[in-house]
């Protein structure tokens, strides 16, 4: 398995996460975001080309969801407030807030699905 480029080994702390899967690559649109609840967490999967990123599903200026969210030219905006966001890094480019968005550990499996690492329960500090 390798990330969201194919090019990259996963983190070894990889071995601390529950993994899920979130979809199949074939069901996240380029710059559509995709939103789904996976291991109890509302989640946004955005794709560019061939990257693919998973972040928490709430934007860290006033916890509002993303859906109704834009992703264009490698930034999604905030449909609340206009806060942007890096498209591959969830780091905020602009807007109200100073946070970034959550981003998780993700994989692409052998056979095209999208997973996401979340914390285990067990290890959760």
């Amino acid at each position: 398995m390798s990330d969201a480029t194919g090019d990259l080994p996963l983190d070894p702390a990889a071995e601390d996460l529950e993994w899920y899967r979130v979809c199949s690559v074939g069901e996240i649109e380029d710059e559509e975001p995709f939103f789904d609840t996976v291991g109890g967490r509302s989640l946004m999967a955005v794709r560019q080309g061939a990257r693919i990123a998973v972040f928490d599903d709430r934007c860290p200026h006033l916890g509002a969801s993303m859906v109704g969210a834009t992703v264009e030219d490698g930034q999604v905006e905030c449909p609340l407030h206009g806060a942007c966001f890096d498209a591959s890094s969830g780091s905020v480019l602009d807007g109200p807030t100073t946070q970034d968005l959550v981003c998780h550990p993700m994989r692409v499996s052998d056979s095209a699905q999208v997973e996401v690492g979340l914390s285990r329960p067990d290890r959760t500090p």
